[in-house]
């Protein structure tokens, strides 16, 4: 697959991809990057009758180039390759921190990490943006698309209404037969996990996030009513963590009982 190293022509790309598939691509703003202004897009889907909202996201930490790439892919198979997403209302935002996704650096290029400060009484010009469009609606189902540098293999959070209804086991038997590598550490990231899985059932928020607070958490503050974050492992090759986030996706739209 080709892969993208300039943001500007990454999202030049997926905003072509978008209306080849369908997609409505609306920009949000402009963001400064290093090589220039980049317009900050988001790109809906809607069906006629009423339908659950999935919203996924993509880019926020700039050294996680498979998930912009993952939609770019999703996109150019679409519709053909998706039957599972005909019945949902889509929204998919490709690429939050082009700053940074130029600089190969985590935070965008005022050194600030994008994924700290949903809810913050004065974010950045990323996250401003995006606070005022999620505040416009109610989103049912919510996906991340990250990556850990420090992971040997695939793991995902997920933030579901019970133990039994979450799609975790399900995700990473998937991607086990596929032969994708797991972490199965007990530990990740200081949380206990289990077969890949960091899984939350019931989580306190606070009223305000005074200081900030990553994506999912103030998109369940929002109402969502589950959230999945998705980590892929960059030692490997950008299309393996491609199929990877793409597997994931497919199989929880499969198993989500709408």
């Amino acid at each position: 697959m080709t892969e993208y190293k300039e943001s500007g022509a990454l999202v030049k790309k997926i905003r072509e991809e978008s209306l080849q598939a369908g997609f409505h691509p609306r920009v949000l703003g402009q963001i400064e990057t290093p090589k220039g202004p980049v317009p900050f897009l988001s790109l809906s889907r809607k069906i006629k009758r009423r339908a659950p909202r999935v919203l996924i996201a993509a880019g926020i930490h700039g050294d996680e180039p498979a998930g912009p790439h993952a939609v770019l892919a999703l996109l150019e198979s679409f519709p053909g390759k998706w039957p599972e997403l005909s019945g949902v209302q889509i929204e998919i935002v490709p690429l939050i921190n082009p700053s940074g996704f130029d600089l190969r650096q985590r935070t965008n290029v005022h050194g600030v990490d994008l994924n700290r400060m949903f809810g913050a009484a004065a974010p950045p010009p990323e996250i401003r943006l995006l606070m005022n469009d999620y505040r416009r609606r109610q989103i049912d189902l919510f996906i991340d698309l990250h990556e850990d540098v420090d992971t040997p293999g695939f793991y995902l959070y997920e933030l579901a209404p019970s133990e039994e209804s979450a799609f975790g086991p399900q995700i990473i038997s998937d991607l086990r037969k596929a032969g994708h590598p797991i972490n199965d550490s007990s530990v990740i990231e200081g949380m206990p996990a289990s077969s890949g899985l960091i899984l939350r059932t019931t989580r306190h928020l606070p009223r305000f996030f005074r200081k900030g607070a990553p994506q999912g958490l103030y998109l369940k503050k929002l109402g969502a009513r589950r959230t999945l974050t998705f980590e892929t492992p960059p030692r490997l090759p950008l299309e393996d963590r491609v199929n990877m986030h793409l597997l994931s996706l497919r199989t929880v739209l499969t198993s989500w009982s709408f």
